[in-house]
């Protein structure tokens, strides 16, 4: 399989400063010097991302930003990325659905063959998970997670406590149960060697994914890099860590 393959484009317009994480949803930054009066001083961007991401947003780090659409909205820019110790870092989840959709439909790259149905959001008892995939032969419902937290070369999630998570690994391990085929993708954005869920932050999500394996939900880690040409690009698989707690 052809490594650094291009998946997706995500376009933005501008490199900035970070200057401070305000709120959860809310960064303030400063745009480098410019002679456009327009973009000068400071303004604050969406960050569509609910985790810590304090090993990311630091002094020093750059963002890669993209002017909303809606120009009424309080934040007029959307961030897309963020530069940091030499790495750009994809940090709006939005795009994780539309990169998973292209892993679907790419033969080289998707472990369930070519899809006949794809639905997203799709409702199970009390959780909405991320897919629900039919092939000729299957019916699959998949959970895609975000991984940005990467200690020693070890890619790790949650970056923080995820009841959601938890709940999501427990639906999957039922369906399973039920007949179907679950998996869930963990979409990987900084360098890394191997995976293994991080166990310190949440205990029980870190034995429940374990668990989930033992009872044959298929979890498939999967390295991607966004670059400052605008492309997210699958890198390989890595694999999992054995359990160590």
């Amino acid at each position: 399989m052809k490594k650094n393959k291009i998946l997706y484009t995500i376009n933005y317009d501008k490199i900035v400063n970070f200057k401070e994480r305000v709120t959860r949803f809310t960064v303030r930054f400063e745009f480098k010097d410019s002679e456009n009066e327009e973009y000068s001083g400071e303004d604050f961007a969406h960050l569509h991302d609910t985790g810590r991401l304090t090993e990311l947003l630091i002094d020093g780090a750059e963002l890669l930003i993209k002017k909303a659409n809606n120009k009424n909205r309080k934040t007029k820019w959307d961030i897309i990325a963020v530069k940091v110790h030499g790495e750009v870092i994809l940090i709006n989840t939005a795009f994780h659905r539309y990169i998973t959709e292209t892993i679907f439909h790419d033969n080289e790259i998707s472990p369930f063959g070519k899809p006949s149905y794809i639905k997203p959001e799709i409702k199970h008892n009390n959780s909405k998970l991320d897919f629900y995939l039919e092939t000729e032969k299957e019916k699959i419902y998949i959970e895609v997670k975000g991984c940005t937290l990467v200690n020693r070369k070890i890619a790790q999630f949650p970056g923080s406590p995820s009841i959601r998570a938890l709940k999501h690994l427990k639906e999957l391990m039922e369906l399973k149960k039920e007949g179907f085929r679950t998996a869930v993708f963990i979409l990987i954005f900084r360098k890394s060697e191997i995976f293994a869920p991080e166990h310190i932050i949440d205990r029980e999500f870190s034995e429940t994914f374990y668990e989930a394996m033992e009872n044959g939900v298929e979890i498939y880690p999967m390295l991607l890099e966004y670059r400052e040409d605008e492309n997210v690009y699958f890198v390989k698989k890595i694999g999992i860590m054995k359990k160590r707690f």
